[in-house]
């Protein structure tokens, strides 16, 4: 992941812009499909070795997502309110996370303690439905990204915002 969001940011997003953003959804998403499908048909005593692949594209389209997502949701913000929104942004990916974990680690939980099979079984039963649950959160993510880029695509950037930032006064009466 640490790799990916580094070649996101430092050589993918200059040159591609924010279509980065959705090679990385597609990724994660391909990752996220591949452990779904590894945890479907993985025996109960077995180590399911198909999964560092799966994990390793999750983790790479994660990479990938981070860097163009920030990019473009803070993109057109004004630069007195970037520090403002990007401190936002990071609440709202932290929730976001927070509630994820909960919703996912309860489909796991409920499935894999309400399954009557042995324990090996219920946490694969348990760990294919939370797969398919972030599944369905990716699909939402997916709606998002697409409306993001489309909003970021169609309305253009203001040229007054320069100029009224380079001739107005901060806050505090002393100029920039």
């Amino acid at each position: 992941m640490a790799v990916a969001s580094w070649t996101a940011g430092a050589r993918l997003v200059p040159r591609h812009g924010s279509r980065v953003m959705f090679a990385g959804l597609a990724a994660l998403l391909l990752g996220t499909l591949g452990a779904l499908v590894v945890y479907a048909t993985g025996r109960p005593a077995a180590y399911p070795w198909p999964l560092l692949a799966a994990l390793t594209a999750a983790g790479l389209g994660q990479g990938l997502f981070s860097v163009p997502f920030f990019t473009t949701a803070l993109g057109r913000v004004r630069p007195h309110e970037t520090g403002s929104a990007a401190g936002l942004l990071n609440a709202a990916q932290q929730l976001g996370g927070t509630l994820g974990v909960a919703l996912l680690g309860t489909v796991f939980l409920h499935t894999a303690t309400g399954a009557g099979a042995p324990g090996a079984r219920a946490a694969l039963l348990g760990a294919r439905d939370a797969c398919g649950a972030a599944v369905a959160l990716l699909a939402g993510t997916v709606a998002a990204a697409v409306l993001l880029h489309a909003a970021a695509r169609t309305r253009p950037a203001s040229p007054q915002w320069g100029r009224r930032m380079r001739n107005a006064k901060s806050p505090s009466g002393y100029g920039r």
